[in-house]
């Protein structure tokens, strides 16, 4: 680890060397401008934004070495299937629709990244879903396949937003391993170099050790800002001072969103809903003894409610905990609709919990089937262990129907 000492040894070793030609001494170029802050030194910072150093590089990086090898090297389908089948799994998805990937144009030699650029997010959607989408096309033994499961798993340990001491050190090893795998596959002859951003996987350990999960200092949610920016522009078409026309759209946009109480996410927002009787519903009796209402009560049911970002719809899948075993597997329930009495100024979740059958290495998915009878449950959404909602994908393996989930990043049950 470079300290401080270190860094300033550097640096005067690369003031005695410039005159001989020396551009660098062990990377430090030049003294930074951030270390004249009070209190501040570049050898101290213990932040790393994962959307820069995961998502804009080692994933398309990557991404490009594997679908290069699987498409182009193992002949396992072709550019016109690959887009085929992202487009018809995009078609069925419920949840990410916005942040579905683009067409591939064609497959770069690796290294070289994907064909055309993506953004961030839908770069994550893509790396999440390619097992689901290809996995029945594939061998289990494919080393490119086996190598995508392989990052697919180092990035669920990057972005999970709880950690323990022993997944410090598991992580550790990981990225260890993945980076030792893409050297093996792809580094042989020098074709491949590891990235600099390769090199900042080894901190990152150290970094949550420190700081605590990456996902809280992720750049994700500041991002989003530059698309209000990009479409002002678009439209005002001002070329002699569109910094201060900018600035003045945004805090225009500021105070409608105060006066507005637009910064209150935690409010439920339902746009439709029906009024009907507890003793029409199958789940009746449940819902009697929750809310302590007769079954000729009324009682409110919609079919979609929105949460700040997340939009929660019936059909979808949620974890509603984790068992107590030693793998601590997740507890999933399908939501079936939502209700609210007037006696509660809340929204529920009616759940229909479904059994866990295994874990699908090779799909990266859990494999979950239905429960008969029906067992139902009534959960707020502050009951969920996690509050993103999870699409789940029927395939045909084998001859054989599956329900696969496949979870957004590692959940832990603390």
């Amino acid at each position: 680890m470079r300290t401080v000492s270190t860094y300033c040894h550097d640096l005067h070793a690369l003031y005695d060397s410039q005159s001989l030609g020396q551009r660098h001494v062990r990377g430090v170029k030049a003294a930074c401008k951030l270390n004249e802050i009070d209190g501040f030194h570049v050898a101290d910072n213990w932040t790393l934004d994962i959307m820069h150093v995961v998502l804009e590089c080692i994933i398309p990086v990557e991404l490009g070495c594997i679908l290069h090898g699987l498409c182009v090297v193992d002949k396992c389908f072709d550019l016109q299937r690959v887009n085929k089948e992202i487009q018809l799994f995009w078609g069925k998805i419920t949840i990410e629709r916005t942040h579905k990937p683009l067409s591939f144009t064609r497959f770069v030699e690796p290294g070289q990244g994907l064909a055309p650029s993506m953004k961030a997010m839908q770069l994550w959607s893509l790396l999440k879903y390619l097992p689901l989408i290809f996995g029945h096309l594939i061998l289990p033994d494919n080393k490119h396949w086996i190598f995508l499961l392989h990052l697919s798993h180092l990035v669920d340990l990057v972005f999970a937003p709880k950690f323990t001491q022993s997944m410090i050190s598991y992580l550790r090893s990981v990225i260890e391993d993945h980076l030792a795998m893409f050297v093996q596959l792809y580094g042989n002859g020098g074709r491949v170099r590891l990235r600099p951003k390769h090199h900042l996987l080894v901190h990152l350990p150290t970094v949550i050790s420190k700081c605590g999960p990456l996902i809280g200092m992720s750049c994700l949610k500041y991002e989003l800002k530059n698309s209000f920016f990009k479409r002002s522009a678009h439209v005002v078409c001002n070329f002699s001072n569109i910094c201060h026309t900018l600035a003045y759209r945004h805090q225009q946009r500021a105070l409608f969103s105060l006066l507005w109480n637009a910064s209150i996410r935690d409010v439920p927002s339902v746009t439709h809903h029906c009024i009907v009787q507890v003793c029409s519903l199958p789940y009746s009796e449940l819902l009697c003894i929750k809310f302590a209402i007769e079954p000729t009560d009324d009682i409110a049911v919609a079919k979609k409610i929105c949460i700040a970002s997340a939009e929660y719809r019936q059909g979808q899948f949620v974890v509603i905990t984790v068992r107590s075993d030693a793998d601590q597997n997740p507890v999933f329930a399908k939501i079936v609709t939502f209700v609210s009495h007037s006696k509660s100024d809340c929204w529920f979740l009616v759940l229909e919990t479904h059994e866990l059958v295994e874990f699908n290495a090779h799909f990266r998915a859990y494999s979950v089937a239905c429960v008969k009878p029906a067992i139902y449950s009534v959960v707020s959404f502050d009951e969920l262990l996690d509050h993103h909602p999870l699409f789940c994908h029927c395939a045909v393996v084998q001859g054989v129907q599956h329900k696969f989930i496949r979870l957004p990043y590692h959940i832990l049950g603390l």
